[in-house]
């Protein structure tokens, strides 16, 4: 399709909804409670308000708090989310793997309060990306067909190590690496390997993602409300790629991908 006659270019240049398109946020936040955060518009009705008023269906979320203090406290907040908007969020659980002992029990609480992946940021928690604490999670994950987002995986050989042991769960990248193709080997490689969006805000970040990665494997993550919603899928729209790809990216492609690894 001719870029000026992009459908979703126009819904961006006019503020309009995007109604009529299936829209799924793969990377965002809730709960205002954080040691390094305040944001005062992170409830999940705040969430939800905003989603509809850009024609957000669906979002896979995790809690602020978890990050630097009680990650029961913030996954407690994330299953409330899901209770309270169980049609609109799929809640993950966030772990610290400075308590690696506690997480099998932990994911395993989080599960029967109806959350189906796991959220990893082990930068903030001043923990090694590749550190044994961590395997726990994969492993859970693997056992159970589970979905994992982590801040940051370290150097693509360990991921590549990480998607083949643990060949059952899915891993996604939670933030654009950069316009260099580090992943981009990895992902082609793996299944179940997915790249995420979120931050990729720069002009031809998103053209140069769809380069060097399988378009079938890139998911529209935000970021909100550390990010606004719009900042981060305007880039999308605007893509001087095809309206077929935008729509996987903005929705089908996580659609699919959750359809996979249902995490239940």
């Amino acid at each position: 399709m001719i870029y000026e006659d992009s459908k979703f270019r126009k819904i961006v240049m006019m503020r309009e909804k995007l109604d009529g398109e299936f829209v799924l946020d793969a990377h965002t936040h809730i709960g205002e409670r954080s040691l390094i955060y305040h944001l005062p518009d992170s409830s999940a009705a705040d969430l939800v308000r905003e989603m509809d008023r850009i024609g957000v269906d669906q979002a896979i979320t995790f809690s602020f708090a978890g990050i630097t203090s009680d990650f029961a406290f913030g996954n407690d907040i994330c299953a409330s989310a899901v209770r309270a908007y169980p049609d609109r969020f799929i809640g993950f659980a966030l772990v610290n793997p400075h308590y690696h002992t506690e997480i099998r029990k932990e994911l395993e609480r989080c599960r029967e309060m109806g959350l189906r992946g796991i959220k990893l940021i082990a930068d903030y928690q001043r923990y090694p990306v590749e550190g044994p604490g961590l395997f726990p999670a994969y492993e859970y994950a693997h056992e159970n067909g589970w979905m994992i987002l982590s801040h940051n995986w370290g150097p693509p050989a360990f991921l590549d190590k990480l998607a083949t042991t643990f060949s059952n769960a899915c891993f996604i990248i939670g933030h654009y690496p950069g316009p260099a193709d580090i992943y981009g080997e990895v992902i082609r490689k793996h299944e179940n390997v997915y790249q995420c969006t979120c931050a990729a805000l720069n002009f031809s970040d998103i053209e140069a993602m769809v380069d060097f990665t399988p378009s079938d494997r890139i998911i529209f993550g935000s970021d909100i409300p550390d990010l606004p919603l719009m900042f981060s899928l305007a880039p999308i729209l605007y893509a001087r790629i095809s309206d077929d790809i935008k729509r996987a990216i903005i929705g089908l492609n996580a659609k699919a991908m959750i359809e996979r690894w249902p995490g239940k």
